[in-house]
């Protein structure tokens, strides 16, 4: 069965690096003349994107939630040529740890390259992946998703006119908004790494429906965990009503996962703070070129 929460890669790697930002190189990006590059998503648990690590092949999960630049298994790194280079501290929902980088030459995908940055090395417990895509590179430019049509763009966002605007805003790295939960008010990160969106039980006290138990895989490992959907009676965003979105009761998380994104294509200018809801698409092609 397809698990509900196919990682928290920005919450076991949300974390807060102790010493100073520039120990860590960030990508230099090198992009087509239009400035813009499209991108055929391949959507299991979670999108993903075949790119090349130093001209070698890699399966890269894109999440709009994972911190920093990316994030690659060993496994991979050794195929890629990368070693570790430095260690640093950093605090995640597990407690003081060390987080390990290394240095990645060259990134391609598509039209676009990314040079000499630095990646976190870690096991992805339970993915059939070689890394995470983070919030730096996806939010660097303007960016849009559509999971419906598997489609993402960077560095331009369509025509917003029919969209619906909402303010958003950075909340360590990653794209944040608020949304309205029975007329409260409650900040949410998007996380396109979370196959469901999750609600934590400080923000929601009210009733939920017991869903069973099903095997959840985080970047540590996989387990089985109670699944009990919180009963909203009211939920809305930027004033207009949330559609297509269930919310997973958590003990602290807020996200808003791919659920939420196959409902609603979004595109995010984080220079800009702005956010915008599409109306869902057709499907232009009924099969990811990907995938062939």
């Amino acid at each position: 069965m397809k698990p509900l929460r196919t990682l928290f890669a920005c919450l076991s790697f949300c974390v807060a690096v102790t010493l100073p930002a520039q120990e860590l190189k960030k990508p230099k990006d090198e992009f087509p003349e239009s400035g813009m590059a499209s991108f055929r998503l391949r959507v299991k648990s979670i999108p993903t994107l075949r790119m090349q690590i130093n001209g070698v092949t890699v399966l890269m999960g894109v999440d709009t939630g994972c911190q920093g630049t990316a994030v690659i298994t060993p496994r991979a790194a050794e195929r890629c040529g990368i070693t570790a280079a430095f260690s640093l501290p950093t605090m995640g929902n597990s407690g003081r740890n060390e987080s390990t980088y290394g240095l990645v030459e060259k990134l391609q995908a598509g039209e676009v390259t990314w040079r000499d940055f630095h990646v976190a090395i870690m096991p992805l417990d339970g993915m059939e992946i070689d890394g995470l895509l983070g919030a730096d590179i996806l939010f660097g430019r303007p960016f849009y998703m559509d999971l419906r049509n598997k489609v993402m763009i960077l560095g331009k966002i369509p025509d917003t006119s029919g969209a619906h605007e909402v303010p958003c805003y950075s909340r360590g790295g990653h794209c944040g908004v608020n949304i309205e939960v029975e007329g409260v008010k409650i900040p949410m990160i998007i996380d396109s790494g979370a196959s469901k969106s999750y609600m934590s039980s400080l923000k929601f006290r009210g009733q939920t429906e017991f869903r069973g138990y099903l095997p959840v895989a985080t970047v540590r490992s996989t387990s089985l965990t109670r699944v009990e959907v919180c009963k909203i009676k009211s939920l809305k965003i930027g004033g207009a009503p949330l559609t297509g979105v269930e919310f997973i009761r958590d003990q602290e998380h807020n996200l808003l996962g791919d659920d939420f994104l196959l409902a609603h294509p979004i595109a995010v200018d984080m220079a800009a703070r702005r956010l915008w809801l599409f109306e869902p698409q057709v499907a232009a092609r009924p099969e990811d070129e990907t995938s062939k």
